[in-house]
């Protein structure tokens, strides 16, 4: 058996009714990528037996190496199908300090504790 799929996504489960798995013919209401009914063991196992099928990769990262993550028929949800890029804002810098509250505390431990 191969690596397990991560399909968390909704859009791999049809609230509407079951079909036919295409692999196994049992009723199921999760789907693939394509829309396929699938049971999702079905998936890792047809994965696992068909390991000369084109192949899908994740993204390399800084702090993870690039990884196998199913065939392109049946693939995770992970960073190689997650196409959003992070956007950071800029914080404006004029605003005031925020209101700082005096404590009756030990001099020397301001800062350690939250108002």
């Amino acid at each position: 058996m191969g690596p397990l799929l991560d399909w968390g996504e909704a859009r791999h489960f049809d609230h509407t009714r079951d079909r036919p798995c295409c692999l196994c013919g049992r009723p199921t209401p999760m789907r693939s990528h394509a829309g396929e009914s699938v049971h999702k063991v079905c998936a890792e196992d047809w994965n696992a037996a068909h390991p000369g099928e084109a192949r899908r990769y994740s993204r390399p990262a800084p702090d993870r190496p690039q990884h196998d993550v199913g065939t392109w028929r049946f693939h995770n949800d992970g960073p190689i199908t997650d196409q959003r890029t992070v956007t950071l804002a800029t914080v404006p810098t004029d605003s005031p300090p925020p209101a700082v509250v005096d404590i009756d505390i030990e001099p020397g431990q301001r800062g350690l504790f939250a108002a």
